[in-house]
């Protein structure tokens, strides 16, 4: 049913108007009221002092002598005195001893019993049908009276006189009108504000009291659920909940928004790294898997970033239609995703997600795109689980591996305690002459001989050999890193300077370009040695390679040199084959990402075979990294790649 509204204008004019009648109906009804006291009350004690004026003037002429028979004139003269006004006399039976019966009045005494009653020595008023006054006043006999009616004492009723008049000529007095009148004025003013006071309150006031307290408890709840319920038919009060209410419901929508963005991934619309944390905290103990996709930054290089973002929805269902009755899938960053559940899982579901993932061919604009991916997992924790987790993606991905375990044995803090010690090694290893480079070879495709070697760093130890995975970012966070690069320089170019017949290539990084004292010893040991044209320079592939004023500075004053260029990991994330164009290099390295598997994964294949034609168009040298089996290396040998590099080849050594 429709609710029907009013404006306070339409109610103050309602309101107004009811009163009006209020008041109309009360003056009504006050004025019967008045007048109904007025004929009982006042014109009681009108008709009272009328008959005893009357009764007085019959007792003056009573003193100054008078016969019964006067008494009917005197009586008739009386009613002069007030329009209307009908007096008559009784007599008593004990009058009528003496004076003698009236047998008209004894009828009329007979057959009234007010009159009887006043005979009794009672006072009787009475208001009559047509409104007139009727009252009936006993005569009593008084000490003056027994002198003539000598068979009576005193307080005996010697008779009735009975007045009667219209209404019209009560006599009241002024004073008790006006009395009548303020009493009446007050109370119908005491009653008229309380009335407009009560239905103002209940139509205005208490509406917009409880909207008040409906908006207080909003802001002390801290609460936009709330919605305010105000029973109100007033238009504005009504509009005003309403547009509150809306104002809530707008707030709550941006703010489930908000919540949304904050705790979801926009892309994939799957929980996401906060939203995990918060989840982790309610639960006691659980289980977390994290999925790294190896090589994606590839993919959105050569396929761009639409390709990889229906790459990542495609992951994020497939990974949520799998675990759905496991546990829950979040979405980390980039190509990391998380599973978190307080069911029990084993190696064999990560296994098993592990095929689901890699035999799965996802297809965009007609192209199959294959992934693989590494699992760090660790089971039945019960704290900073996604951190050993994550640590356990890390060093599957180190070591190659498809997934790893954590091991609760190894806490957290042996990784620390590793750092430090690796910090102190690196440290010890500068000072002690052990950081020393190894060199791989590198085979000319065509020729199928050696030619050039790449400087790898080392650090070699009585009880150890340490690959640069394991302290090169540790350098960096110690501010050692330069120090590795100019040793590397300084001993490999001792080594080559008296192998004239092999070329080397050492590894930079934009760390060492952006280092002055690294560029200024580089240049310092090619004039000293006079060795820049055997000399290759290996850029490791990165974004920062987008800053060409740097770069082609750099490459140019090598290029003076007669030193030749490299890009190294090419296709191994930030890959752009239009940056390349504007770079005077001579070699591009394709990264081991793409190589150890181009015999299996189709994908890979298609990429470098793009590379290497890219290559060619731009006269540019191919070097395939990471060549481990014969079948690998017909295959690019088939592909016309210029060199080949990797354990088939050769396993770096300190000597050559």
């Amino acid at each position: 049913m429709k609710k029907v509204l009013i404006t306070n204008k339409v109610l103050i004019l309602r309101i107004l108007i009811v009163l009006l009648l209020f008041g109309v109906v009360s003056i009504f009804f006050a004025t019967i009221y008045i007048k109904k006291t007025a004929l009982t009350n006042l014109a009681e004690d009108d008709a009272r002092k009328t008959s005893e004026l009357i009764f007085e003037n019959m007792y003056t002429r009573m003193q100054e002598g008078w016969a019964k028979e006067d008494l009917a004139k005197i009586l008739k003269r009386m009613e002069h005195i007030r329009e209307g006004l009908k007096v008559h006399s009784y007599r008593s039976s004990k009058v009528e001893e003496i004076l003698g019966e009236n047998k008209q009045d004894k009828l009329i005494v007979k057959n009234d019993k007010l009159i009887q009653k006043a005979m009794l020595g009672e006072k009787q008023f009475l208001i009559q049908e047509d409104g007139s006054i009727r009252y009936l006043f006993p005569i009593k006999v008084s000490n003056e009276c027994i002198t003539c009616h000598y068979n009576t004492k005193v307080g005996d009723i010697n008779g009735v006189l009975e007045v009667a008049y219209p209404p019209n000529e009560i006599k009241i007095s002024l004073d008790i009108v006006v009395y009548y009148f303020f009493i009446f004025f007050i109370l119908f003013m005491i009653l008229y504000f309380f009335i407009f006071y009560k239905i103002i309150n209940k139509k205005i006031i208490e509406p917009v009291v409880s909207f008040t307290e409906e908006i207080k408890k909003v802001i002390e709840t801290k609460s936009f659920s709330k919605r305010a319920h105000i029973k109100t038919k007033t238009i504005e009060i009504f509009l005003l909940q309403n547009s509150f209410n809306k104002l809530l419901d707008t707030i709550t929508y941006y703010y489930n928004k908000l919540l949304n963005n904050l705790y979801k991934d926009n892309l994939t619309k799957l929980p996401n790294l906060i939203k995990l944390q918060e989840d982790i905290k309610k639960l006691k103990k659980y289980s977390i898997i994290v999925v790294s996709l190896d090589s994606f930054k590839t993919i959105n290089s050569f396929y761009g970033v639409k390709a990889g973002d229906f790459l990542m929805k495609k992951i994020a269902n497939l990974l949520e239609n799998y675990t759905q009755k496991t546990g829950k899938v979040y979405r980390l960053h980039s190509d990391e995703f998380a599973i978190l559940t307080t069911n029990e899982i084993n190696i064999n579901f990560c296994k098993e997600l592990l095929e689901k993932i890699e035999k799965t061919h996802f297809t965009y604009k007609q192209i199959d795109i294959c992934i693989q991916a590494s699992i760090g997992v660790v089971f039945n924790t019960t704290q900073r689980g996604l951190e050993k987790a994550i640590l356990a993606v890390r060093n599957a991905k180190k070591e190659k591996k498809d997934f790893e375990i954590f091991n609760d044995e190894l806490t957290l803090k042996d990784e620390y305690k590793n750092h430090i010690k690796l910090t102190s090694i690196l440290k010890e290893s500068l000072l002690n002459n052990q950081l020393v480079p190894f060199f791989q070879a590198i085979e000319n495709a065509k020729t199928r001989k050696i030619d050039k070697y790449e400087a790898l760093a080392r650090i070699v130890r009585k009880e150890e050999t340490l690959t640069p995975d394991k302290f090169l970012q540790i350098s960096k966070n110690s501010k050692q890193y330069h120090k590795i690069t100019q040793t590397i320089i300084y001993k490999t170019f001792e080594y080559f300077k008296d192998k004239k017949e092999f070329e080397f290539s050492i590894n930079f990084s934009m760390d060492d370009i952006k280092n002055q004292e690294t560029i200024d010893y580089l240049f310092k040991m090619i004039d000293k040695y006079q060795i820049g044209s055997k000399l290759t320079i290996e850029l490791l592939e990165s974004e920062e390679l987008s800053q060409f004023n740097i770069i082609n500075e750099f490459i140019k004053k090598l290029k003076d040199k007669k030193v030749k260029i490299a890009i190294d990991d090419f296709g191994s994330g930030y890959s752009n084959f239009a940056y390349i164009t504007k770079l005077d290099i001579d070699y591009l390295k394709i990264d081991s990402s793409l190589i150890e598997n181009i015999h299996m994964d189709k994908q890979a294949l298609k990429i470098v075979k793009s590379i290497i034609n890219f290559a060619h168009e731009l006269n540019i040298k191919t070097v395939a990294e990471k060549v481990h089996n014969q079948e690998i290396y017909e295959l690019l040998i088939g592909l016309e790649v210029d060199y080949l590099q990797g354990y088939y080849i050769q396993k770096p050594k300190a000597e050559i």
